[in-house]
């Protein structure tokens, strides 16, 4: 047995004694929506089986928004050391899982990160996914490095296309900028993109715009543009800006439900995801969740698994007589707490 078999060896062990469960995201086969659509589709096969890879909490970035906890005023930041992060990789390589997901915090804040992406290429991983909003974008070098260590795919943060928004939502003056100059640098140097819009009240009003500007992308590009929508999670940051921040529900839901409609017109795709089936019920197929569905994998013998309870969503009694149950994510628990169930109605 080589050096090398001999350390990968002894990483498989000692990640399978400190890890029973590898927590993945799976694509459901067959599709649950009504009409699948082939968008939809074509996202949940580029995106899963995957498994997150959390490097830890650090980002440079302050968005008001955030739901990463780091502890009172940023002070119990948590960075993951490269020892567990390639126990987590050998996990995940074990059960057959191909693509990984590198999150944060901000993971390309990480000054290994180059060399994490490397070692999981070097694992066997065909699909390397960067899910981040880091300002290093605007540098064609730096996206040149993500080709180069082997980032196939890169799902970008962007919330708005208007740098006024941003400059509220990310507490900054000079990262809107960048941040919108990384996009077209991803787009120039044609790696795969999709984007993630958290909504809020200072982007929602500016929704129909933010798919207006996919199609002109998608034009002036020639790509296909795909932006996933959803509600923000109220913990941390994010929690404690509420009154600012959050809109309702059921408001958000009016203008997800235009934005999609909207979306199909110019031949962009707009999935949205975190939204109750109620508040949307005939845009079901434009649902995440009818295309992915997140699980574990136990690593003693490959046994599939559904994923553990999330302590920040919830359902009341009404919700089990709900013919779309099932399909329903919850409701945030903080923002049910807030603003109570009225907005919920089984269908």
């Amino acid at each position: 047995m080589n050096d090398a078999t001999t350390t990968r060896t002894g990483l498989l062990t000692a990640a399978r004694a400190q890890h029973a469960l590898l927590e993945v995201s799976l694509p459901r086969d067959p599709p649950l929506a009504d009409h699948p659509q082939p968008a939809a589709q074509h996202f949940a096969a580029r995106y899963a089986p995957s498994c997150f890879l959390d490097v830890g909490t650090a980002c440079p970035l302050h968005c008001v928004y955030c739901s990463v906890v780091r502890g009172a005023d940023d002070k119990d930041v948590r960075m993951e050391a490269r020892e567990h992060l390639y126990m987590r990789m050998a996990d995940a390589e074990s059960v057959g899982i191909r693509k990984l997901t590198f999150i944060g915090g901000e993971p390309a804040s990480r000054p290994d990160f180059l060399h994490l992406a490397d070692v999981a290429h070097a694992m066997g991983f065909q699909d390397l996914i960067l899910a981040t909003k880091s300002v290093k974008l605007a540098r064609p070098d730096f996206v040149a490095q993500l080709r180069e260590h082997h980032i196939s795919m890169v799902h970008l943060s962007l919330d708005s296309f208007d740098p006024a928004v941003l400059t509220q939502l990310l507490a900054s003056k000079t990262a809107p900028k960048l941040l919108l100059a990384g996009l077209h640098e991803l787009l120039a140097q044609q790696l795969e993109l999709f984007l993630f819009a958290v909504l809020t009240r200072h982007n929602l009003p500016g929704l129909d715009d933010y798919v207006r500007q996919l199609a002109e992308l998608q034009q002036r590009y020639g790509r296909p543009m795909t932006a996933i929508v959803s509600p923000l999670k109220m913990q941390s940051r994010a929690d404690k800006n509420r009154e600012t921040l959050v809109p309702r529900m059921s408001d958000l839901a009016v203008a997800v439900a235009r934005a999609v409609d909207l979306a199909q017109q110019l031949d962009v795709t707009l999935i949205h995801k975190a939204i109750p089936p109620c508040l949307l019920p005939r845009h079901g197929d434009w649902a995440l969740e009818r295309y992915l569905v997140e699980g574990r994998i136990d690593l003693s013998d490959g046994q599939k698994l559904p994923a553990a309870p999330n302590p920040h969503l919830g359902k009341r009694e009404a919700c089990q007589r709900c013919t779309a149950e099932k399909l329903c994510p919850g409701v945030d628990v903080a923002y049910a707490a807030w603003q109570g169930w009225t907005e919920f109605t089984a269908i």
